[in-house]
């Protein structure tokens, strides 16, 4: 059971990222900025996301405010770190800031899933 829940979460997080990073590219491309790409691509995500997380993967039947503001303090923190890490490594390194982007999305990932299962849908 611990293993479809799991699972589940990482078809949604796939899924979230690719809407995600679609979205960051597009919006990179249009204002050639990193920090409001970031911001407009993870507020279309993220509700995407904690819909499917509430709803499909931790089958959560508490919606409460609270659970509203826990999940998106996490994606305004995970936001920030993600913008500012994509922001000052394309500075050092010279490479597309998409391709800079997906591991660091990939670090975050990994912490998110106990955020989520623990804290915001328990």
């Amino acid at each position: 059971m611990k293993n479809k829940t799991f699972i589940k979460y990482i078809v949604v997080a796939i899924l979230s990222f690719l809407i995600d990073i679609t979205f960051f590219t597009i919006f990179n491309f249009l204002f050639t900025n990193i920090i409001l790409a970031t911001i407009l691509a993870r507020l279309i995500s993220s509700l995407i996301n904690f819909l499917l997380n509430r709803d499909k993967v931790f089958k959560s039947l508490n919606k409460n405010k609270i659970m509203y503001l826990k999940y998106y303090s996490l994606v305004i923190c995970q936001m920030l770190v993600s913008a500012f890490v994509v922001d000052n490594l394309v500075k050092i390194i010279p490479i597309n800031a998409t391709f800079i982007k997906i591991p660091v999305e990939f670090i975050i990932f990994i912490c998110n899933y106990l955020i989520q299962k623990f804290f915001i849908f328990k």
